[in-house]
Order: structure tokens, then C-alpha cells, then sequence
């Protein structure tokens, strides 16, 4: 039976030599994470025939929509924008891998269900284990508390629906499961560094606006440059 998330092994707050543009940056991951889940939410809560499955990932819904508050007012405390939005990369193939669940019964809406949130369940625990400072620790532990509970229900709930999960069938499932999980964890890895170049740049403007409008004027030199090639051929 899966466990939830204890805070108890989750890292101390302190000194971490993390930046505030990576630590900026690893939130709004995060809040673009909370995005992806609450938009996954709504189609699988419309789709489901059963009303306590339903009440059930209404009350898991908010849990996201807490996060995402909280995550807001993090990242507004260290002057940073809170990205509002899912994920690129990945948001639209969890809304996918959802709407296919919803196209059958509920056993498979929740199955899917189940896939998207071992994506959130493994991100968050993984965030709440590294040192940050104690305010962000304390929203990340709560999170990872939250996003082992949606995962131990969803187990749960599929057990007592009859899904076998060391059946061939159920371990087809649990691999299409991990590779999901690891594809998203890949490309959102590679979307977070981008924002977090971004947020050290925006940084770096505000100390410097004239370097800033430089460096503005720069690229439209060459963007300007390159598209008359581009016309010229």
C-alpha cells in the first residue's frame, strides 16, 4: 500500500547556495505543475459517473488550487512572476493521457488519474527533500503531503475496483505509468532551465537597464538582419 509523504525525512531548512533566479525558477515549475494537475482535474471530474470519486477529486482539486496560491506568494516575495499557466512541454499531453481515460469508464478515468499524479506526487517529494529556506520548506512538505495522499487514494481505489496491479495487464500499466512520468520529468527539467536563464536575465536588467537596452537593440539588429537574408533568397 502506498504511504504518504513524510515530512519527518523531508530536508531541514538552511543555507542553501541555491540562486534566487533557480529557486524562482523551481517554484514556478512547480506552479506550472499545479496548473497541469487542476486542468487534468476538471476533465476527469466531468467524466466520472461515480459522485464520490467525484467529491473526492473536487476536495483534491483544491489541494492544487492551494498550491498554487501559495506557490504565488513565494515567488512574489522574491520579486519573481509566478507563471500562470501549465506546463509547454508536457501540460497538454497529461490533459491527453486524461481525455483518453475519460473516454471509457471510471476505472480507466482514475487509472489515468493515478498516472498524472505520480508525476506530481514524485516532483514534489523530490522538491520537499532538498534545503531551501523555511518558508519554502513548509509549503513544499505540506504539497508533498497532499500529492501522497491523491496517489495512496487513487491506488486504493483502483484495488477495490478489481485492477490487479502484478497482473500483465497491471504491470503494462504501472510501465506506461513510469515512462510517463519520466518524460514529463525530462522535458519539464529542460523547460525549468530555460526559465531559470530567463529569470537570471530579467534579474540582471533590472541592475543594468542600459546594458538591457543594449542588449534589446542587439537582437533586433540581428533579428532585423536576418530576416532581410531571409527576404533577399
Amino acid at each position: 500500500m502506498e504511504t504518504d509523504f513524510n515530512a519527518d525525512t523531508g530536508a531541514d531548512a538552511g543555507t542553501t547556495t541555491q540562486s534566487p533566479a533557480d529557486l524562482v525558477a523551481e517554484l514556478n515549475d512547480l506552479l506550472k505543475l499545479d496548473h497541469d494537475a487542476v486542468h487534468a482535474y476538471n476533465l476527469a471530474i466531468r467524466a466520472l459517473d461515480d459522485d464520490d470519486y467525484r467529491r473526492q477529486l473536487t476536495e483534491f482539486r483544491g489541494d492544487h488550487e492551494r498550491h498554487i496560491d501559495e506557490l504565488t506568494q513565494l515567488i512574489r516575495s522574491r520579486e519573481g512572476t509566478p507563471m500562470q499557466m501549465p506546463h509547454g512541454s508536457t501540460g497538454m499531453f497529461k490533459l491527453l493521457v486524461q481525455a483518453v481515460g475519460a473516454a471509457g469508464n471510471d476505472r480507466s478515468i482514475l487509472l489515468a488519474f493515478k498516472a498524472n499524479e505520480r508525476g506530481s506526487r514524485d516532483k514534489y517529494r523530490d522538491a520537499a527533500r532538498r534545503v531551501h529556506p523555511a518558508d519554502v520548506t513548509s509549503v513544499l512538505a505540506r504539497a508533498a503531503q497532499d500529492e501522497g495522499r491523491h496517489y495512496a487514494w487513487a491506488l486504493a481505489t483502483l484495488e477495490d475496483l478489481g485492477v490487479d496491479f502484478g497482473s500483465g495487464t497491471g504491470r503494462v500499466e504501472e510501465a506506461f505509468e513510469l515512462g510517463h512520468t519520466k518524460f514529463a520529468d525530462v522535458a519539464e527539467r529542460a523547460e525549468g532551465a530555460a526559465m531559470a536563464a530567463g529569470e537570471r536575465v530579467v534579474r540582471a536588467f533590472r541592475k543594468n537597464p542600459i546594458g538591457a537596452t543594449a542588449v534589446a537593440a542587439g537582437i533586433g539588429i540581428v533579428a532585423a538582419a536576418l530576416f532581410g537574408s531571409s527576404r533577399r533568397r
